[in-house]
């Protein structure tokens, strides 16, 4: 059929959607377009059931399949290395979350994770079903954003559980999709539980929902957990390993990862250098993060790391920047000029994330001297951190405005 052409699944796959959007094909094939978007760009390998559906769509008279089949074996031994170093990867934040979180898991916090009852869907939900979720996912994601953690918790978390019931029942045809939801999800519901407080809890939370982007073939999300998960290390003090996973995540990132994502993870790793002393390598992956961006907006870029933008790097960079400047003060002026015009570009629905931003400029401020704008700067995270119930924000927001 394929005659000697040599060609890729990605490539016929773009060739014969030619104009049609990936919104069109989505409705034609019951796939989402960010699906169709990673396999075209070779973020994801194809399943023969995603591939039928696509070859159906299109009209390929077994084509796509073909290629699917051949892609998948020949990605045998490469897949292999790879969920091998995923796997490790993942043993290895099992071994760090029981060594430095798990010793202090309180009861009353793994209640709220576990207290929610589950309700069972239809093994055969459909793409409106699918759609429904995405859409419920990205509400719960603006209400916290707007209010906070504490207002979207408790439906976050049970909106996971249903993902979860639904991916115990599904077919085979339903599973990938379903797990990446589930990564989404989860991932989510880690971040609400660590901006609650509850270090320990949230890591079990991400630690999963790598698992299930493991299950979906999806790279660019596994890479973004584990990036999470790095962040609580350094949070917690502990530099060395979080470096460590940070490195591991952008290793088995490679090019294949989203853009967005490792320009993320890449500012994130920059903090982890700074929090260790080292501006040389702090400024080279902040200059990949930067680099990186300038190819994340392709128009799919994955939900989970939608915030990315200039204003996010800036963040991280003025992070970077006062960890540095705690030994060296001529760091300093960059991390206020980068914090100032994350503050003034900062994003009027990201309310809840203001209180990060004002707080690492209230620390720049007090660290050049100027104590009055910091006072008013950390007194205004303060009130955002209040008002969102941020224990997070607001236990480093109480710290600045008492140094």
């Amino acid at each position: 059929m394929l005659g000697d052409i040599e060609m890729t699944f990605a490539a016929e796959l773009r060739r014969r959607r030619d104009t049609m959007t990936l919104r069109e094909l989505g409705r034609r094939a019951a796939c989402s377009k960010s699906i169709i978007s990673d396999l075209e760009h070779e973020r994801r390998s194809p399943t023969i059931p995603i591939a039928l559906s696509l070859d159906k769509a299109l009209r390929a008279d077994g084509t796509l399949v073909l290629l699917a089949q051949r892609q998948r074996a020949s990605n045998e031994t490469a897949q292999a290395a790879t969920d091998s170093a995923t796997d490790s990867l993942l043993q290895e934040w099992d071994d760090m979350w029981r060594r430095d979180f798990l010793k202090s898991a309180g009861a009353a916090s793994a209640a709220l994770t576990t207290s929610m009852g589950t309700l069972s869907l239809p093994a055969e939900g459909g793409r409106d079903l699918m759609d429904a979720h995405i859409a419920l996912r990205a509400a719960h994601g603006r209400l916290d954003n707007l209010r906070g953690a504490s207002a979207v918790y408790a439906h976050a978390v049970g909106h996971h559980q249903q993902i979860i019931a639904w991916h115990a029942t599904a077919t085979a045809s339903e599973q990938q999709q379903i797990s990446a939801l589930a990564a989404d999800t989860g991932g989510f519901v880690g971040f609400l539980t660590y901006d609650l407080g509850m270090a320990e809890n949230a890591a079990a939370h991400y630690r999963n929902a790598a698992t299930h982007a493991r299950q979906a073939g999806d790279l660019s999300s596994c890479v973004n957990l584990i990036g999470q998960m790095s962040r609580i290390l350094t949070d917690q003090g502990h530099y060395d390993r979080a470096l460590a996973l940070a490195d591991r995540a952008l290793h088995l990132a490679g090019t294949k990862a989203h853009p967005a994502v490792r320009s993320w993870v890449h500012a994130v790793r920059a903090h982890h250098h700074a929090c260790l002393g080292d501006a040389r390598t702090t400024q080279t992956d902040l200059a990949t993060a930067w680099k990186l961006l300038n190819r994340a907006d392709d128009g799919e870029t994955p939900p989970y790391i939608g915030y990315l933008g200039p204003a996010e790097l800036n963040k991280w960079t003025g992070h970077a920047m006062v960890r540095l400047g705690q030994k060296h003060q001529s760091f300093l002026p960059t991390g206020q000029k980068v914090l100032d015009e994350a503050r003034a570009t900062w994003p009027a629905a990201i309310v809840r994330g203001s209180a990060e931003v004002l707080t690492a400029s209230a620390r720049i401020y007090a660290a050049r001297g100027d104590r009055d704008t910091a006072a008013h700067l950390a007194s205004q995270a303060v009130s955002v951190a209040t008002h969102t119930g941020s224990a997070r924000n607001l236990r480093a927001a109480l710290t600045a405005l008492s140094g």
